[in-house]
């Protein structure tokens, strides 16, 4: 393993009245090894053990909050996330079905400016909220 940490999150869904409609907690385990693989290991919590993670939290850290919003176009589904603390930067993740004789390209709605593609390199490490919530 070459590095490790752990992460708690809190989702809460909106009504189109803006109010909130209810709350799922999370807990998620992520290993780096040294040949690039990515081992992720994710479990719902209780509220109760939210509170107890969270009180008992890495205080050199920022608490990262994001909007997603999601949706549909042309057979793909995108998420737009919008870094609201403590940074302000904006990501589109895309999924697109892949199959063995597809090209895997995103079709992009023309609605969009995207600046540019993040890729897993290193130098897109600064895109993560593992990196965003760095207190510098």
């Amino acid at each position: 393993v070459l590095k490790e940490y752990s992460f708690i999150r809190k989702r809460t869904s909106l009504r189109k009245s803006g109010k909130e409609s209810g709350s799922v907690y999370g807990w998620t385990s992520v290993q780096k090894m040294k040949d690039g693989q990515r081992i992720e290991k994710k479990r719902i919590i209780t509220k109760r053990e939210y509170l107890s993670l969270f009180n008992n939290r890495d205080k050199t850290r920022h608490i990262v909050r994001q909007k997603r919003i999601s949706f549909l176009w042309n057979i793909q589904s995108f998420n737009v996330h919008v870094f609201k603390e403590p940074s302000d930067v904006c990501i589109l993740h895309a999924q697109v079905r892949s199959s063995p004789d597809s090209n895997d390209t995103v079709d992009m709605p023309s609605f969009l400016d995207v600046d540019r593609l993040i890729t897993d390199s290193v130098e897109d490490e600064i895109y993560g909220a593992y990196q965003i919530s760095l207190i510098k």
